[in-house]
């Protein structure tokens, strides 16, 4: 008989139980078994003897549940049971505390092995996002300097204009003056387009990034509570 022919005979003769207590019974052999190897498979289920044994045990010790926990070690590992050499297994709370604890301390090695590699990742994140924000200020700088260029201009060349209009000819101031109030019209066109560009169109791209970066998020929520 194999590991899985001896836990799937097991799980139909314990039907007669509770689901909960099914699980942890059957959770309980199969690491019994993972731990002792495949090689060990075949002594294993000789000590076990069979599987209509192990069931007449769990449905035995069932009465003992709250005082013992969960299903753990054999009766010659446990004193309290070596009154009764029948009840090969009982319950105790503390292996599945001890496998959490397990758990956590591989995962704090987990985390320690790899931080050099996740620590790097965050510098160059990091990195980006200063070289972005430093295009981002140059391009605000350049911008704001083109207006201000513009508007004065503008108003330079109109000056211009007025002035030759009565000292160079009308022809020229006339065309100095038109000049003026084009470049003054960009420049205009240049600042509302900027406040436009910083009062509507920069927030609404912000949420939407913000949106998108949500979603995955969203999705993984939804997907706990429906399960």
């Amino acid at each position: 008989m194999k590991r899985e022919e001896f836990l799937k005979q097991l799980e139909q003769l314990l039907d007669g139980i509770s689901e909960e207590e099914k699980a942890d019974a059957l959770a309980f052999y199969r690491s019994y078994f993972e731990d002792a190897g495949e090689e060990n498979e075949e002594s294993v289920i000789a000590e076990l003897e069979s599987p209509e044994k192990v069931a007449q045990s769990i449905k035995k010790n069932l009465g003992m549940e709250k005082e013992n926990g969960s299903y753990g070690m054999p009766a010659d590992q446990n004193p309290e049971w070596n009154k009764n050499d029948d009840d090969m297994f009982v319950k105790s709370e503390e292996a599945p505390k001890e496998k959490k604890g397990g758990w956590s301390a591989a995962a704090i090695v987990l985390v320690v092995l790899t931080s050099p590699l996740w620590l790097t990742l965050l510098l160059v994140v990091a990195s980006l996002l200063l070289a972005v924000v430093a295009i981002l200020f140059g391009i605000a700088v350049a911008v704001v300097a083109v207006m201000a260029s513009l508007v004065f201009a503008g108003f330079l060349l109109i000056g211009f204009g007025f002035s030759t209009l009565f000292t160079g000819g009308v022809a020229v101031g006339l065309g100095l003056t038109g000049a003026g109030l084009l470049v003054l019209g960009l420049g205009i066109l240049a600042v509302l387009l900027v406040v436009w560009v910083s009062g509507v169109f920069l927030p609404w791209a912000v949420r939407g990034i913000i949106g998108l970066c949500k979603k995955p998020f969203e999705k993984k929520k939804e997907s706990g509570v429906a399960a």
